[in-house]
């Protein structure tokens, strides 16, 4: 697992060009790192989006993801800071943002439209989840949700998350989960885009992390979702698990496209 941006290195470099930033805003944070496979084409995308409560701005992927054959597409967004300009309702905006850049723009580097999975770890995997349910988020950029491949979400609150809700002032609520339009739950449907919810154990990882993604997998699969499902990784803490989930993410990318 990789922590930070500082001195950007790829895995498997030899494997990649050289990587390139993109900017899909003005703040310095709306930009994506793009690691591009070598003498590919029509290779399929993976965007993930960092954890760390939406106050953290760090780097938590899975290496594995860095096999040669994946555009790996990694997203900065705008994180909350001190002077408070910022909230999570900002990084909810970027992420729909950022994943409509990769959609418009991905063929130009040599990269399958079709093929665009998002992903992310804890927040990140909130703010990939929602993205990918919640049909207004792309709709805005002129997008479909449903044209996303696949959703790979590694311990990611799926009830409405901890931050924004401090942020719409339901404080008070305290670790009470809510199922309102800023909820993954909230958009459940048989149609939505094949996704892999990645948690650790119950009582290990953050409380109710695992309940929450084992409901809402249930639920697709009870809607009749075809490609909904649920892993624990015994014995991980919400840490442990995204450096444990990469290979398989990986296989799940690879099956989803047929490869």
């Amino acid at each position: 697992m990789l922590n930070n941006y500082d001195n950007y290195f790829s895995p498997n470099a030899e494997l990649y060009k050289a990587w390139e930033i993109h900017a899909y805003g003005e703040d310095p944070q709306q930009n994506l790192y793009m690691n591009i496979p070598k003498d590919k084409r029509g290779f399929p995308t993976v965007v993930w989006f960092h954890g760390g409560g939406m106050v953290g701005d760090g780097r938590e992927i899975p290496e594995e993801l860095w096999d040669g054959q994946i555009c790996v597409v990694e997203a900065r967004y705008r994180t909350i800071h001190e002077d408070h300009k910022t909230n999570s309702l900002d990084a909810l905006e970027d992420t729909a943002s950022c994943v409509a850049w990769v959609l418009s723009h991905i063929a130009e580097f040599g990269g399958n439209p079709k093929e665009v999975f998002v992903g992310g770890m804890s927040a990140g995997g909130y703010l990939a989840a929602m993205v990918g349910m919640c049909p207004k988020m792309l709709a805005k950029y002129g997008f479909d949700h449903r044209q996303l491949a696949g959703m790979l979400i590694c311990s990611g609150q799926v009830s409405t998350h901890f931050q924004l809700k401090a942020d719409l002032g339901y404080d008070r609520l305290g670790v009470k989960p809510v199922i309102d339009e800023y909820a993954p739950l909230y958009y459940a449907a048989a149609d939505i885009a094949p996704i892999l919810l990645i948690t650790g154990e119950s009582g290990l990882d953050m409380a109710g992390r695992p309940e929450e993604n084992a409901l809402l997998a249930a639920t697709l699969r009870s809607l009749g979702h075809k490609d909904a499902k649920h892993c624990i990784l015994q014995g991980h803490d919400h840490v442990a698990t995204v450096q444990a989930a990469g290979w398989i993410f990986l296989q799940f990318v690879h099956r989803v496209i047929g490869r």
